[in-house]
C-alpha cells in the first residue's frame, strides 16, 4: 500500500469539503475527515492543511489536489510532499524502514495510523521551513547589529515580525497533536506499537522540539531587538523634550529682551 501525504495550505475547510467530497466517510471530528474512496483506497484530511492518500493512482491524486483548492485558506505556492509504503508479510514482525514498513497485519486501522503519522511529518516539514525562514531574517538583523551597532527596521515591521513569529508558534501548538496517541491505539496493542514506532521512525518528537527551540531563539532575539528599539524611541523622546524646553527658554529670553527694549 502506497501512502502519499501533502501539506497544501495553512488551513483546510473540512465542513465544506465534507459536503462536496464523494466517498464513504468512516470517521470525522472537527479536525479530521477519514474516507474510504474505493476498495483498499483511503483519503485523510486535516484542518491544519494536510491531506493523505492511500493506494490512490497519481492521476487521481492530482485531480483531488486541484479539487481541494476551493476549500483552502492561505494555499502554499509549493506543496510539501512525503511518500511511504506498507508491505504486508504474514508471520513477519513489524519492521520499520526509512520509507517503508513491513508488518503481518494490514487493514483500515493500520492504514489510518500510518496516514496520520505521515500527515504529522509533512506538517512538521512545513513548520520547520517557516522557523528556519524566521531564523534567517533574525540572523540578518543580528548581522546589522554586529556591523553597524544598530538595526534598520521600522516599528511597524518589528511588530509584524513579532506577530508572524507568535502566529506560527501558536498554530503548531494548536494544530499538531503529536504527543497524543489516537483513540484507536488505546485498546489495541498492535496499533499502539505501530503508532509509537512510526513516531520514532519519523522522529516526530525530536523534530517538534527542534522547531520549538528555533522559535525560542527567534523570540529571545526579538525581545532584545524590541528593547533596543524602545530605548531608541525613548532617546528620541528625550531629545524632543529637550528641544521643546529649549524653544520655551529662547521664547522666554526673547520676550524679556523685547520688554526691556520697550
Amino acid at each position: 500500500m502506497k501512502i502519499t501525504a501533502f501539506y497544501i495550505a495553512e488551513q483546510l475547510d473540512l465542513k465544506q469539503l465534507k459536503s462536496a467530497y464523494a466517498g464513504i466517510l468512516l470517521q470525522e471530528n472537527p479536525n479530521e475527515l477519514f474516507y474510504r474512496v474505493d476498495e483498499d483506497q483511503y483519503f485523510y484530511a486535516f484542518d491544519y492543511g494536510a491531506v493523505v492518500f492511500a493506494n490512490m493512482p497519481d492521476v487521481d491524486i492530482s485531480k483531488n489536489l486541484v479539487f481541494f483548492q476551493q476549500f483552502v485558506k492561505a494555499p502554499l505556492a509549493e506543496k510539501m510532499r512525503d511518500d511511504f509504503e506498507i508491505e504486508q508479510k504474514e508471520g513477519s514482525q513489524i519492521i520499520f524502514g526509512f520509507d517503508q514498513i513491513t508488518l503481518p497485519r494490514l487493514d483500515e486501522n493500520v492504514a489510518k495510523i500510518t496516514m496520520l503519522s505521515l500527515a504529522h511529518t509533512v506538517a512538521l516539514d512545513f513548520y520547520s521551513q517557516r522557523a528556519n525562514t524566521l531564523l534567517s531574517e533574525i540572523n540578518g538583523l543580528t548581522a546589522q547589529l554586529e556591523q553597524d551597532g544598530s538595526i534598520r527596521i521600522t516599528r511597524k515591521n518589528m511588530l509584524k515580525f513579532i506577530g508572524r513569529t507568535l502566529n506560527n508558534k501558536n498554530r503548531i501548538v494548536e494544530n499538531l497533536f503529536i504527543f497524543d496517541s489516537p483513540d484507536l491505539t488505546w485498546d489495541d496493542e498492535y496499533l499502539d506499537k505501530l503508532y509509537r514506532g512510526m513516531a520514532r521512525t519519523f522522529e516526530l518528537q525530536t523534530r517538534f522540539k527542534e522547531i520549538e527551540y528555533t522559535f525560542k531563539v527567534v523570540e529571545d532575539n526579538l525581545t532584545v531587538f524590541r528593547e533596543l528599539y524602545l530605548h531608541r524611541e525613548s532617546k528620541q523622546l528625550e531629545w524632543i523634550v529637550i528641544a521643546l524646553i529649549l524653544v520655551e527658554v529662547i521664547d522666554l529670553i526673547v520676550s524679556k529682551l523685547l520688554l526691556l527694549r520697550g
